[in-house]
């Protein structure tokens, strides 16, 4: 979008794309927000480098006879990635030109929002919230981002990002669909006769769903990771000392970006109207970049403050995590839901004891009023277990049911999921 489309955008038009950009910016990991300093620092003369000084600019500087982009001082060379970025890539397959400024607006949004492996978590209802638009026009931008290359991007998880492979190749079906989105962990482990009973698939139409898959790439975006060793560096990092918890956003490596004070030069030295009004714009273009960072940082030291407090006999002691979920936060904190998902997007924390997910602070509430958490309800399923008939151990969905009916409801999956995240085998390898 050229500089003159965006202003004749509404105000609150405006206003809702800067609250976009600032999300983005918010749901970066220290990588992305390298790679996106280094394009601003690449377009916007008005920004300048740490290593930059004023001196840098000693010789007089002229803009006469040609127009004020194409003469705009350099920073140097900015080295860029070897290969393109997963959101560059994306974006060139679209056309601006045959979308509204909205449906323009929510493709990057959405795009920003895609996870490291390429999948989508963010809801259909949220991205409507945000962005003001209705439900079917975020329903249209989901749809084209999920019909992008590589096949399976935008998918909400590894199944559904085969079955949009499957699909491609014209090869998705109803069967398939149920296998992939509800039978995932079954299929893949053999447990064929258990999927024939409760799904009432047939075990030939399994194995041909198996064989369809197994030449698929279930992390889409693994291309654009780079083929070396990846190493995690912390998001944030923090500290215990007397009594208090400490806590540092890890971003030195980005120094102290502000503003060239060339800026002033450049309005004395030339008055021409064009040359004022494209530095004005890169001026505040720098300034919103630069008031997005600095939300970035304090949004991010709130949530890890008060999540390190409040999950400080876990940090300090390897007690069982609190209940405490992203609603529960984002009204603590007074803000959106989104915002606390997205400041915990992807980001690493560095704690006394290890490195971990900063999702892994949380739980998920399964009950809103009883205020059940996912470790509680890891509790109750390892209690049904130790107290199970050894001869007739409890299936999944036995688990399932009996859970319940003690008002903890599971969908069979996550019963898997949590049975084996406890180390806990399959009710077949517990048979004695």
């Amino acid at each position: 979008m050229d500089i003159h489309a965006k202003q004749s955008l509404s105000q609150k038009q405006t206003l809702s794309h800067a609250q976009v950009q600032s999300l983005n910016v918010l749901a970066m990991t220290g990588d992305e927000l390298e790679r996106f300093l280094q394009r601003e620092l690449e377009d916007n003369p008005l920004l300048e480098p740490p290593e930059y000084t004023d001196s840098s600019f000693s010789e007089p500087f002229s803009l006469s006879g040609h127009g004020a982009p194409s003469e705009a001082p350099e920073h140097g060379d900015i080295p860029l990635p070897d290969r393109p970025s997963l959101r560059d890539h994306l974006l060139s397959q679209l056309n601006e030109r045959s979308m509204s400024s909205a449906e323009w607006g929510c493709m990057q949004f959405l795009i920003d929002s895609l996870s490291a492996q390429g999948f989508l978590d963010v809801s259909t209802q949220e991205v409507s919230q945000l962005l003001h638009l209705h439900p079917e026009q975020v329903s249209r931008c989901m749809a084209r981002l999920r019909s992008l290359e590589p096949p399976g991007i935008g998918a909400h998880d590894i199944g559904d990002c085969l079955f949009l492979q499957l699909e491609r190749l014209g090869l998705g079906n109803t069967a398939f669909d149920t296998l992939l989105h509800s039978y995932l962990e079954d299929l893949a482990a053999g447990r064929f006769s258990k999927i024939t009973q409760e799904a009432g698939i047939s075990k030939l139409v399994q194995r041909r769903c198996l064989e369809a898959v197994r030449h698929l790439d279930p992390h889409p975006a693994a291309a654009f990771t780079g083929g070396q060793t990846q190493y995690i560096v912390p998001d944030l990092v923090c500290s215990y000392t007397d009594g208090e918890w400490n806590i540092h956003i890890n971003d030195r490596w980005m120094g102290s970006v502000g503003i060239s004070t060339l800026y002033d030069r450049l309005l004395r030295s030339d008055d021409r109207p064009e040359v004022k009004a494209y530095y004005a714009e890169r001026l505040a273009q720098a300034k919103f970049v630069l008031t997005c960072i600095e939300k970035r940082r304090a949004t991010l030291t709130e949530i890890a403050s008060r999540v390190v407090v409040w999950q400080s006999d876990y940090l300090l002691y390897g007690k069982p995590l609190k209940t405490l979920t992203f609603h529960q936060l984002a009204a603590a904190m007074g803000v959106h839901e989104s915002t606390v998902s997205r400041g915990v997007r992807d980001k690493y924390i560095q704690t006394p004891r290890k490195t971990l997910p900063l999702r892994d602070l949380f739980t998920v509430s399964l009950d809103a009023e009883q205020g059940i958490s996912q470790a509680q309800a890891m509790q109750a399923l390892r209690k049904l277990i130790e107290e199970e008939d050894k001869h007739t151990p409890l299936s999944d969905q036995t688990l399932m049911e009996r859970l319940k009916a003690a008002g903890i409801p599971l969908a069979r999956r996550t019963i898997a999921k949590y049975r084996e995240s406890l180390g806990i085998p399959s009710a077949a390898q517990r048979k004695r």
